[in-house]
């Protein structure tokens, strides 16, 4: 056998095990590497598409109001032109899509959405739609790190760990904030934390972080906010501020998700010429509605205690958001809601620094507190939002102003009006399944190279006597009969004693099939657990040649060890 089929295999079986292993960690770091490029090139496209529609400004300073009405139009046409040229059936994507891929298959993602959505949201971002970037970061990492792991033919149990690197390494490379993408996937994505997962994942997060600092330089997404150390006797002003937040999080919530009801039925085009629409008049009547959420907070610090154009502001972000994440546009919601949030904080802030304070609440902080309450209050993920701000204000003065403002954020969102996370609906609403039994969950981690049986039997159409012969001798091993049909076709049985017998020595057979090398265990225990008895034959290129057995004893440990 060449060395590098050896090298191939015995890399195979280290990912095979859930365990950190140095094969992991490498395969995750050139996993992640990989997102980050993309992300890279995802990100420079945008800034040039921005030049091309001729916005220098960053939606700073309005367009002509030709343009803002056209640009959403033409947007949607060549939307829909790309998403009819790659022939997708269904438009899924964004966060929501990989939760359920992640869950369902292992965080593989086709290529057909995959496309869709690194120039879809090219052109969503360069038109002014008011989305976030994260979204396509988020997909597009996964599948450029699964796309690493399936052309090296990694064991499914490892294809999901490197997507969970391709996420974490998108995030940091996105917006340079490696600690709250690693826990943004553990806590949204993956939904629990495991080592074994969460060393790769934290080096991803590091490879995205320094390849985009080297690119875009240093400076966070919020550098032009300032948090200051709040006075002791502004804390109850926080805290209302999380309360408020919370309010405004399921009303973002609501109206964005009666959107995507009323239009499910909808065909395509009728759904994005109808965002474009909404989307064209907005920019026409309240220019400042165009743009991701970032943008919002560059015009909330030009209109400090002006409440008028705020609430304004807040109309135009609100329903400009709902309609394009609830109508389709390829576009993320993290970055819509930093928005929302920042509007509704800013106002918060104007309206009580408008009575008789021994001290005014201090602008920046507010704003900062206003993003990371609505982000824990909508996505229902507290830890992460808590990271996010940290991390992109690069402010460690804000960190217990922050909590307190997530916890009754998240309290009233999810406990007062016992709202899901905004993800959740999302599936449920698609009807993308999103859960899997706990047994699957334990079973996911192993691969099936990492516990077969290696050294087993194989006889070829053998007599009954071979048989006897060899299940004495056979020192406990499994024996498995191999007989070919009339077409050529192999076909395998699991030999065994018929206990049921009595005295005479009796045979009996069980049909098994085959698996490939790549499987995990769950796929193992979805042939077996209907008999709770039986084997599976594993084969690595060809079906025809056995190269280890899995029996339900061995599925059986390996779900006492993983629950236990």
């Amino acid at each position: 056998m060449p060395k590098t089929e050896l090298l191939k295999k015995s890399l195979r079986k280290q990912l095979a095990a859930p365990t950190t292993t140095l094969a992991i960690c490498l395969l995750g770091l050139l996993g992640g590497i990989a997102a980050a490029l993309i992300i890279v090139f995802f990100r420079l496209a945008i800034e040039q598409g921005a030049y091309v529609v001729g916005n220098v400004s960053h939606w700073q300073q309005p367009l002509p109001t030709f343009s803002r009405f056209l640009i959403p139009i033409i947007a949607v046409v060549l939307i829909f032109v790309l998403f009819t040229v790659a022939r997708s059936r269904r438009v899924r994507m964004g966060l929501p899509y990989v939760i359920h891929r992640m869950k369902q298959h292992y965080g593989m993602l086709p290529w057909r959405s995959t496309l869709n959505q690194f120039f879809g949201g090219i052109i969503a971002l360069v038109a002014g739609f008011s989305v976030g970037r994260e979204g396509p970061a988020v997909h597009l990492g996964a599948a450029a790190s699964t796309w690493v792991g399936y052309h090296v033919e990694t064991p499914k149990n490892a294809i999901r760990t490197l997507a969970a690197c391709g996420i974490a390494a998108a995030i940091a490379a996105s917006f340079n904030t490696p600690i709250a993408a690693m826990v943004l996937v553990m806590e949204v994505v993956l939904r629990e934390y495991k080592v074994h997962i969460f060393i790769p994942v934290m080096l991803s997060a590091v490879a995205g972080s320094l390849i985009t600092e080297q690119i875009f330089g240093l400076a966070p997404e919020l550098a032009m906010l300032h948090a200051t150390e709040l006075p002791n006797t502004q804390l109850a002003w926080v805290v209302l501020l999380g309360v408020v937040l919370g309010v405004s999080g399921v009303v973002f919530k609501r109206l964005m998700m009666d959107v995507m009801d009323t239009v499910k039925d909808m065909n395509l085009i009728t759904r994005l010429m109808f965002a474009g629409f909404i989307t064209a008049l907005l920019a026409v009547i309240i220019p400042t509605s165009m743009g991701p959420g970032l943008t919002a907070i560059q015009q909330v610090l030009q209109h400090q205690g002006e409440l008028s154009i705020l609430f304004t502001l807040l109309f135009a972000k609100l329903i400009a958001s709902a309609i394009a994440l609830g109508m389709g546009v390829p576009g993320g919601l993290i970055g819509a809601v930093f928005g929302i949030g920042a509007v509704v904080a800013a106002l918060f802030t104007g309206v009580v620094n408008q009575l008789p304070l021994s001290q005014l609440l201090e602008f920046d902080t507010f704003i900062l507190l206003g993003m990371a309450g609505i982000l824990a209050a909508s996505i229902h993920a507290p830890m992460a939002a808590l990271l996010a701000i940290v991390e992109l204000s690069r402010s460690v003065e804000i960190v217990i102003p922050a909590m307190l403002v997530i916890v009754p954020a998240y309290l009233i969102s999810s406990q007062l009006f016992r709202s899901k996370s905004i993800f959740i609906s999302q599936l449920d609403l698609q009807d993308l399944p999103y859960q899997i039994a706990p047994v699957a969950v334990a079973l996911q981690k192993t691969g099936v190279e990492h516990v077969m049986e290696t050294e087993f039997k194989l006889l070829l159409e053998p007599t009954q006597n071979e048989l006897l012969d060899v299940l004495e001798n056979s020192s406990n091993q499994t024996v498995v009969v191999m007989n070919v049909d009339e077409d050529n076709q192999p076909s395998y049985r699991l030999v065994s004693y018929d206990i049921g017998a009595g005295d005479s020595p009796s045979l009996s057979y069980m049909p098994i099939t085959g698996i490939k090398v790549t499987s995990t265990l769950a796929e193992v225990w979805d042939e077996l657990s209907g008999a709770r008895r039986g084997a599976v034959y594993v084969f690595d290129q060809k079906q025809s040649e056995p190269c280890g057995i899995v029996t339900w004893e061995i599925v059986r440990r390996a779900l006492q060890r993983e629950l236990s």
